[in-house]
């Protein structure tokens, strides 16, 4: 019986006896310790490889955040980049007023007639021409109602206390007053928040090379690409940027030349060319001999 091993079951209804052979005690014996091992191996595997994995993870957490950090840092610098090139692009077009002004009083431009337009080029107008003149190239006021409360030019900017250039001209406005196009043209550029120096702004791309800019608006009624026709309602004026009460800030720009608002302000049927004298920085000569030559094309076809 050495190699038997025999179990033997008690009940109510009397005793069972079985017989075991002993290799499966010794199997039993070495399957179970097995058994164990193999468990505690999986286990082992298991915590390895979770270890393994969050080690992938930080590693992994900390490359994106290295990236993100590297990404904050690039949009900072270009931000801070692009504030510099304007500022440059500002005191390039500031230089250039100065100089134009001081060729005027020492008199090197006293001569000069080149962007003058003559007599005989005005005499070969007609009214039907002066007002689609009129229509295209900014004039008139972009409110119904004009009070100059900053001129162009240099100034002490009312928020910084520093001597500035006042490229554009400041009109009284209640707030949400409707701000009206002076030109046909098409919206170049919008800027619908109230963060930056001018805020809320709309600028408009005029035809032969005008440019219009109207800021520190309280909203916008156009969008980038729209076709505007002159009178039509950009915005309404507002408070928004650097600025210490509702008015409206408005430019007009020839080419990359920056012009006093006042005087396309001024600008209409009834003193029609005192605007060639007051703005010699533009080239009426050529400018409305090429539109009177578009009119004649498109009155031949």
């Amino acid at each position: 019986m050495k190699n038997r091993l025999i179990i033997t079951v008690s009940d109510i209804n009397g005793t069972k006896s079985y017989n075991i052979h002993q290799f499966i005690k010794k199997s039993v014996k070495v399957i179970v310790p097995l058994f164990l091992v193999i468990l505690s191996g999986a286990f082992w595997f298991i915590s390895a490889l979770k270890e393994d994995i969050t080690e992938i993870k930080k590693e992994k957490e900390y490359k994106i955040r290295v990236l993100e950090e590297k990404e904050s840092k690039l949009k900072a610098q270009n931000s801070m980049y692009s504030m510099q090139i304007k500022d440059k692009i500002k005191d390039i077009d500031e230089l250039g007023s100065k100089l134009d002004d001081i060729e005027e009083l020492i008199g090197i431009k006293g001569n000069d007639t080149s962007s003058l337009i003559q007599r005989a080029t005005l005499a070969r107008m007609d009214t039907t021409q002066k007002m689609f003149m009129l229509q295209i190239i900014p004039s008139g006021s972009p409110l119904a109602e004009v009070a100059v409360t900053a001129s162009f030019g240099y100034r002490i900017h009312p928020v910084t206390h520093d001597k500035k250039f006042h490229r554009g001209i400041d009109l009284r406005a209640k707030m949400r007053t409707p701000v009206h196009a002076t030109a046909d043209g098409v919206v170049k550029y919008i800027l619908n928040n109230d963060r930056g120096g001018f805020g809320r702004v709309v600028m408009i791309l005029h035809n032969y090379g005008f440019e219009t800019v109207y800021a520190h608006l309280n909203s916008i009624k156009v969008k980038v690409g729209d076709v505007i026709r002159k009178g039509q309602i950009v915005g309404l004026s507002g408070n928004s940027g650097r600025s210490t009460g509702p008015h409206l800030h408005y430019e007009v720009k020839y080419a990359t030349k920056i012009l006093d608002p006042w005087d396309f302000i001024k600008w209409n049927i009834k003193n029609y060319e005192a605007i060639f004298q007051a703005q010699r920085r533009v080239e009426w000569e050529s400018l409305v001999a090429m539109i009177n030559s578009h009119k004649n094309k498109l009155a031949q076809q």
